[in-house]
């Protein structure tokens, strides 16, 4: 069943009404009519039950036939930390894909070596377009809560995240790597681990001097594995590890 994610302000007592881009969607694109059902949810952690009204009309709106109390979310919160990337396709399909998995939060970062030039119009055109992504990647998988997108971050301004568990993957770590390191964590009882950051770099990796700044900080350097995965199959490859 097609599933869309409303403000809950578009939820007033039993009738749903849509905005505009899901209102061409029901009716050009998927073509549905007066009756069918479709599936609506607000961030607040429940589905709606909608029957379609005055499909053809400028007035189309859902009928609410149940509400759902849904628990799709994983018992950690993850945040990734992700380098934005040269390619844009590439950084849009680790939203999406661990959007899927997921992911509870995504800040993209400005390293040392991140390739695109970050000005305040393509920063303000790159969100609306991310949150398009991660919200559309909800509604495919079946959460009922939109991960957070946080305002880009420069890697020097990582100074406040060390009261969680915190990794930043780096391809030089030669002793510890991913699954081990969580299943020490996981294993030790005095920790009560509830949210995870991770912190992946740009196609180039990360200096060494930032490495060191996230040591500094609590952060721990870990790989995933013996071979180099590329930035934007390292990101997923450490939630799914997760």
């Amino acid at each position: 069943m097609h599933r869309f994610y409303v403000s809950k302000e578009r939820i007033e007592k039993s009738v749903v009404t849509f905005e505009e881009d899901i209102e061409h969607q029901i009716c050009k694109v998927l073509r549905l009519i007066d009756g069918n059902s479709v599936i609506v949810f607000d961030n607040s952690g429940h589905e709606y039950l909608i029957e379609l009204r005055n499909v053809n009309s400028k007035k189309i709106h859902g009928q609410i036939l149940e509400k759902t109390k849904i628990d799709t979310e994983l018992a950690i919160g993850i945040s990734l930390f992700q380098s934005v990337l040269k390619s844009g396709e590439r950084f849009e399909y680790i939203l999406q894909k661990c959007t899927e998995l997921g992911v509870a939060k995504f800040v993209p970062l400005v390293t040392s070596r991140t390739i695109p030039r970050m000005t305040s119009s393509s920063i303000s055109t790159k969100s609306l377009r991310w949150r398009k992504i991660i919200r559309e990647a909800a509604e495919q998988s079946g959460r009922v809560l939109l991960p957070e997108l946080s305002e880009i971050k420069y890697f020097n301004e990582l100074s406040g995240i060390n009261q969680n568990l915190s990794i930043i993957l780096w391809e030089e770590e030669e002793i510890q790597d991913i699954k081990s390191y969580l299943s020490i964590m996981s294993n030790d009882t005095s920790n009560n681990i509830s949210e995870i950051n991770i912190i992946v770099g740009p196609e180039g990796g990360f200096e060494s001097n930032e490495i060191q700044y996230a040591e500094n900080i609590g952060v721990k350097p870990v790989s995933l594995g013996k071979r180099i995965l590329r930035s934007d199959t390292a990101g997923i490859a450490a939630v799914s590890c997760v």
